[in-house]
């Protein structure tokens, strides 16, 4: 029964019911769900949270030290109010990591969780687009207005970009979301074996596409085509990628042309952000260890830091920074090392999911260069699909394990990996900034 107020809660957090329609927002249906999963999954989070769990899981470690981050960055200025009301919230994140953590603990219900997501995406999906052309009229799923200066002209212009409704009322947000929409659907199209019912899911995958393009995300295009290079690499190995991204390359710029293919950082919004960038990174001198406060960024500089690494560092401090840079650096470091080890994975199916998980994770990573999602439940549902594709590997007593455990050497590894971060975010911000 956990698992079926877990899908729930899903639906509530994609879907948002209450505000598609009035009528249901008193209701409350997303406190219902999550009080219900909690109720049914109370022995299960607790358990993740025991000390051999969190050995075994130091990805769980990280997310937790993310929320005391939160609650310290608060703390050192005297905040007690600040302290409390950020760490609720980023501790709803903390729960609902857990939830996805417990109730994905078995290779069925890992299955039927990524079908639930590819349809509630669907559906998302289809009620943007039906919003985006004018098919029906629901506030909630209005369409970005954006205003840029026309380079030719140098007129300002303003043109409409797709929305969803509640986390996703952002086009970049819907860009990642289509973006591991499509991932779920290329792994059950490719199923070796799977007869001509696969095709199926293409269906949906033309959905999210024109969903995809009316977004008009820079972003959403780099993670797009970050998760689908690293699947191909990672199923057919550098070499054999290469015919592949010749053909690929000019069918990309033709699918995709136009705002979503014009990246540069030498003017424009890219280096709009990148200057947003070494605002925040001065902060970080300023105020190192744990950061300006969470949520606070914007009294410094104005805008959120538009990299959530950046944003991290910033408003966390070189703790919450290195925390954040630790999820996901195990995150893909340990689907990376489990290609070596597949034999550890008896199911067959989940074996097959490495590459394309790995894919979601990159393209994920990827995204959030250009825009500030440390707080937000995609950034811990994706972590946390990497965290509980750990739970089914299994090895033989006696045999190592191939996942990552935390030990002395690790914590030194997070350290380094975390300053690392931190440094080449530095420089390479430094070399990239226009001030002029």
């Amino acid at each position: 029964m956990a698992f079926v107020f877990f899908i729930l809660l899903n639906a509530m957090l994609f879907i948002r019911p209450g505000e598609l329609v009035d009528s249901l927002e008193p209701l409350r249906l997303y406190y219902v769900s999550i009080l219900a999963c909690l109720g049914s999954s109370y022995q299960g989070l607790l358990g993740q949270l025991e000390g051999d769990s969190l050995r075994k899981n130091p990805i769980t470690l990280c997310v937790l030290g993310m929320l005391v981050a939160v609650v310290l960055s608060h703390l050192q200025f005297g905040s007690i109010y600040g302290a409390r009301m950020s760490g609720i919230e980023f501790g709803k994140l903390v729960l609902y990591y857990l939830l996805l953590l417990h109730n994905l603990d078995a290779p069925d219900k890992f299955q039927r969780f990524l079908t639930a997501l590819v349809l509630f995406t669907l559906f998302a999906a289809t009620m943007a687009l039906l919003q985006y052309h004018e098919v029906i009229d629901i506030p909630a799923l209005a369409a970005y207005e954006q205003r840029e200066m026309d380079e030719e002209t140098g007129e300002w212009i303003v043109f409409p970009r797709l929305c969803g409704s509640g986390i996703f009322n952002d086009p970049n947000d819907v860009c990642l979301m289509l973006m591991m929409a499509m991932m779920i659907c290329f792994y059950r199209i490719l199923t070796p074996g799977g007869g001509p019912n696969r095709f199926l899911w293409m269906a949906p995958v033309v959905v999210f596409f024109l969903a995809f393009v009316e977004t008009k995300s820079r972003g959403g295009f780099i993670a797009l085509m970050v998760a689908v290079n690293v699947l191909v690499v990672s199923r057919l190995g550098l070499k054999k990628a290469i015919p592949f991204w010749l053909v690929a390359a000019p069918v990309v710029l033709v699918l995709f042309g136009g705002r979503m293919t014009r990246i540069e950082v030498e003017g424009g919004t890219g280096q709009h952000r990148i200057q947003l960038w070494r605002e925040a990174l001065g902060l970080v001198r300023e105020y190192p260890l744990f950061g300006v406060g969470q949520g606070l960024l914007p009294d410094y500089t104005r805008l959120v830091a538009h990299n959530s690494y950046v944003h991290s560092f910033a408003e966390l401090g070189i703790f919450g920074g290195t925390c954040f840079i630790g999820i996901v650096y195990l995150s893909i470091s340990q689907l990376i090392r489990l290609r070596r080890y597949e034999a550890a994975i008896p199911d067959p199916e989940m074996r097959r999911l490495r590459s394309y998980l790995l894919g979601i994770v990159s393209g994920f990573c990827a995204g959030i260069l250009s825009l500030s999602r440390c707080y937000i439940v995609p950034t811990y549902l994706v972590f946390g699909l990497a965290a509980a594709y750990g739970s089914q590997v299994k090895v033989a007593e006696g045999e190592p394990s191939p996942l990552w455990e935390f030990n002395s050497s690790l914590f030194m590894r997070l350290c380094a990996v975390g300053i690392g971060a931190l440094l080449v975010l530095e420089f390479g911000s430094r070399l990239m900034v226009r001030w002029d």
